[in-house]
């Protein structure tokens, strides 16, 4: 681990420590740890199913047609924010299935909060790798970017980082509605990608 995680790690390990102490995250019964596990990671399945979905018709006439759709519709970006749900879903599943918590239904931040969450309870333990939850940190930029996520969620300090990320890249331009088409497709299609790899990980180490 580099510093430049230990650093992200440490203050995510900070909020977390804040959040029990205020309430934000609490503990569950056995009965309510299973109960809520499969509930998220139903949605999980039902967003990702989604997302491929939404992508699949986005370039297939045929699917279009059957459907009623103008020939030329596609939702790329729906797509893309689809697979962030489906992976931001897991994780709670993975929360509640692992270690027994739960996030409040009304906390304020929550994408912030699962920011935090990936990184204590899945990088610090060494369960994610450190390039897939760098495509995690993408997909949920491009998502933020589609949907227009709460901005205190783009406020927080453990995401300032994440902003000037892929400045620093020039393998892949970050998703925005100036993108062309076809890059708009590529990139649903890394975030079905990148969903689908995170899932199953983690999905395994939910039934060990």
């Amino acid at each position: 681990m580099n510093n430049n995680y230990d650093k992200k790690i440490e203050f995510a390990e900070k909020r977390i420590r804040e959040l029990v102490q205020s309430g934000e995250l609490k503990k569950l019964s056995q009965n309510e740890q299973y109960r809520l596990a499969d509930f998220y990671e139903s949605k999980c399945l039902r967003r990702m199913d989604t997302a491929k979905l939404i992508y699949g018709v986005s370039f297939d006439t045929a699917k279009q047609k059957i459907n009623n759709l103008p020939n030329d519709y596609n939702d790329y970006g729906e797509a893309v924010t689809a697979a962030y749900y489906a992976m931001y879903y897991i994780v709670h599943a993975y929360l509640a299935k692992r270690y027994a918590t739960k996030l409040r239904e009304d906390a304020r931040g929550v994408h912030a909060i699962t920011h935090y969450l990936v990184l204590y309870y899945l990088v610090k333990t060494k369960v994610l790798a450190s390039h897939l939850y760098e495509e995690y940190v993408k997909t949920f930029e491009a998502a933020a970017e589609v949907q227009k996520l709460s901005k205190e969620d783009f406020q927080e300090k453990a995401y300032r980082y994440a902003e000037k990320y892929d400045k620093s890249r020039s393998a892949r331009e970050m998703f925005t509605y100036r993108t062309t088409a076809s890059a708009e497709a590529y990139h649903a299609e890394q975030a079905i990608h990148t969903a689908e790899e995170f899932i199953s990980l983690i999905r395994q180490v939910m039934i060990k």
